[in-house]
């Protein structure tokens, strides 16, 4: 965050907590909500993908197929890790649809967007280090069989991770449009 945003953030605060109990404070709904519906997307989105990928990588697994360069330690590794994600898509998706920007006090839905916020962000932490470990014993564990191999899975892990700061600031800002003011 910026200090230009930071400002902002602060100066909005300072808004909500000057006005009287005679002046209600009103949400954008139409932003709200179509933020709201972003996000739930995103983590839809999420669940098909890791659930999807978790059944592969346990079957491949199962299966040994292509145990030289991919072993299947690491595959029911990554399955475990995809399945254990697909779960916390899960839980942050049935809080994502329990904020109800119209029936819901305004301090209510700043408590639950604060709460999702703090559970998406330590969660993808969580899910960030374990990927670094997954890569750190697949790249350990390929690099004596084929150098080019390696070099070609952190291109991928470089484009992947530009492409991930793209998504992250959408979904920041999806995040702060979910309590937006009129």
């Amino acid at each position: 965050m910026d200090l230009d945003e930071l400002k902002k953030s602060m100066s909005t605060l300072d808004d909500v907590l000057a006005r009287k109990n005679n002046d209600p404070i009103r949400f954008n709904t139409d932003m709200c909500n179509s933020a709201q519906s972003r996000i739930a997307r995103q983590y839809r989105k999420n669940i098909l993908m890791c659930g999807v990928l978790a059944v592969v990588f346990l079957l491949t697994g199962i299966g040994g197929v292509n145990e030289a360069i991919f072993p299947s330690g690491l595959k029911f590794f990554l399955s475990v890790y995809l399945g254990i994600s697909a779960l916390w898509y899960t839980y942050l998706y049935v809080r994502t649809k329990k904020i109800d920007i119209l029936s819901d006090t305004p301090i209510e839905t700043m408590n639950k967007v604060a709460g999702l916020r703090l559970s998406a962000l330590s969660g993808e932490i969580v899910l960030a280090i374990c990927l670094t470990v997954f890569f750190t014993l697949l790249l350990s564990h390929i690099w004596p069989l084929a150098h080019y191999i390696v070099w070609v899975i952190c291109g991928a892990l470089l484009v992947a991770s530009i492409y991930s700061a793209v998504i992250m600031r959408r979904h920041i800002q999806d995040f702060k449009n979910l309590t937006s003011m009129e």
